[in-house]
């Protein structure tokens, strides 16, 4: 029952954060967004932000105490200041309540249904796989030795050298820093609470699809949610991104298949309908940083910017937008710069 109350507390926290996050930042780069893309900005921001600031601290050897305070005071500073500008009123939640209703009807209760199912199947579902014990155990040995990612997750023995494959992915670090903070156990944070929300974020990147390619019309991307989910549901095989969506959202690859390259569509969709929006390069580039703390799989983003974004500038016949690709590249280029550079033994990350 504490793991369960802990769980609840914890998954409306971080929703909050999220949603702070990205009040501030749609404010900051004044983009008149609803309640789902605005939350999607959060989502990515917080991750990049992480990102940014977690892993030079693994380097050093900050312990994951330490961290965890930091990072708590840097939440506190995000909520406070999205309060601060007056972005969560309960006048202008109030009104925007009356505006949902009128644009998603009863479809808006047919999308949640969908979007609860997938919660509660990937709850249940047991996956105990290697991968498993990596994003488990990395989460429990930072945890139990108040370090970040210092130690081997499948034997308990204290690395010499960081793994340039791992090091450089921060994700598993947010689960433990979170578990730090509210003592939730590893395996909640990790496949629970993380997951719901990793379900949760996708889906809005798949209503914020099918808003973009139904003529803005709400009740139509509802029922595209709906699809999704019955499509992922017959994903059998065992590369499918349905497949990992449902039995290893918690995982790094996972995200990406199903949240960062999504994301990627619907900026390139957003890109054709608004193509002198800048708004679209800063958010891929977000996009970018994000993508490298799911996963050191990041490393192919600039081919899927090339696949997603490059076509959009040419039909758009904006010189500057393929500049633009080659910008959000470059923090994958950068990692796979440091990576080979490990892998060639030109470069040592020494971890104690």
């Amino acid at each position: 029952m504490r793991e369960a109350c802990l769980a609840c507390i914890g998954f409306v926290l971080e929703f909050l954060i999220f949603y702070a996050a990205g009040s501030l930042l749609a404010k900051i780069l004044k983009i008149k967004a609803d309640i789902s893309f605005v939350f999607i900005l959060g989502y990515l921001g917080y991750f990049a932000v992480f990102e940014l600031l977690i892993v030079p601290m693994t380097l050093l050897w900050v312990p994951l105490t330490t961290a965890a305070y930091v990072w708590a005071v840097f939440m506190a500073v995000l909520v406070v200041a999205a309060a601060v500008w007056g972005i969560i009123s309960l006048r202008k939640r109030n009104r925007k309540s009356a505006g949902i209703w009128k644009q998603h009807s009863w479809m808006i209760f047919l999308a949640g249904a969908a979007v609860l199912l997938q919660c509660l199947i990937v709850i249940f579902y047991n996956d105990t796989t290697v991968d498993a014990a990596y994003y488990v155990g990395t989460v429990s040995t930072s945890v139990y030795t108040d370090t970040l990612a210092r130690y081997n997750p499948f034997n308990g023995a204290a690395l010499k050298t960081f793994q340039a494959r791992y090091i450089f992915s921060a994700y598993p670090m947010n689960n433990a820093v979170w578990c730090r903070l509210l003592g939730i156990h590893p395996i909640v944070q990790a496949k629970i609470v993380m997951s719901c929300m990793n379900v949760l974020t996708a889906n809005l990147i798949i209503y914020q699809i099918g808003k973009r390619l139904l003529e803005n019309d709400a009740k139509k991307a509802d029922l595209m949610v709906v699809f999704t989910c019955m499509l992922q549901l017959f994903c059998g095989t065992l590369y499918s991104s349905g497949t990992f969506f449902f039995t290893r959202c918690y995982e790094g690859k996972a995200i990406l298949a199903n949240i960062a390259i999504p994301t990627v569509l619907m900026c390139a969709i957003w890109y054709l309908q608004e193509k002198d929006n800048r708004n679209v390069w800063i958010i891929l580039f977000i996009t970018a940083i994000s993508a490298l703390t799911f996963s050191g799989s990041a490393i192919i983003f600039p081919v899927v910017i090339t696949a997603g974004m490059a076509p959009a500038a040419v039909m758009n016949k904006k010189p500057f937008g393929l500049l633009c690709c080659v910008i959000c590249m470059i923090p994958s280029i950068l990692y796979a710069g440091v990576f080979f550079a490990c892998r060639l033994g030109w470069l040592t990350l020494a971890a104690s």
